[in-house]
């Protein structure tokens, strides 16, 4: 049986050169353009465990894995609009200063927000190359593997795995 050669790290090609999708139950298989179908979820802290060991928890996630089996983790910088809206609809329920000189610096304090760059959130992607049925049994127990280290899991669904391509693949900074 011959190996298949590494791939080489960072090479998005095979992830963004891709056949379409193919549904493995409840999760959205992106079909790469080698034939390989690939899984995705987010890996999220739990915010109501303080004692989140993401470390740990890396750890016994690798060391269940089979050999040859591949996963990719990728730490993307994504483009984060909810604290930028969330501070413009509070500062929608303020009532206008009846002091102009304050008026004048609410309107300019909202218009730097509404200008403002969107802050980035660091975002942990889990991308699997599924190796057969024993690989899906594993993928599906990947959010109770964690949970134990205060991680959750968040599946991809197919809309996600396209917005997460179009990221990698063209990542403007603008959010649109």
């Amino acid at each position: 049986m011959m190996a298949r050669p590494a791939a080489e790290v960072g090479a998005t090609h095979t992830f963004v050169l891709s056949r379409g999708f193919v549904h493995l139950g409840n999760h959205a298989a992106l079909i790469g353009e080698d034939g390989t179908r690939r899984l995705f979820a987010e890996v999220v802290a739990d915010p109501d465990r303080p004692e989140v060991r993401p470390q740990e928890a890396y750890q016994a996630l690798l060391s269940s894995m089979q050999p040859g089996w591949t996963l990719r983790l990728l730490q993307l910088f994504w483009p984060d609009p909810e604290p930028r809206l969330t501070f413009q609809r509070q500062a929608q329920t303020w009532q206008s200063p009846a002091n102009e000189g304050l008026d004048i610096l609410l309107q300019g304090l909202s218009l730097a927000v509404q200008e403002s760059p969107l802050p980035f959130a660091r975002r942990t992607v889990l991308e699997f190359v599924l190796p057969g049925e024993e690989g899906t049994a594993w993928w599906e127990g990947l959010a109770g593997l964690c949970a134990g280290f205060g991680l959750r899991i968040r599946f991809f669904a197919q809309q996600e795995v396209e917005e997460l391509a179009r990221w990698v693949l063209n990542p403007s900074l603008e959010y649109r």
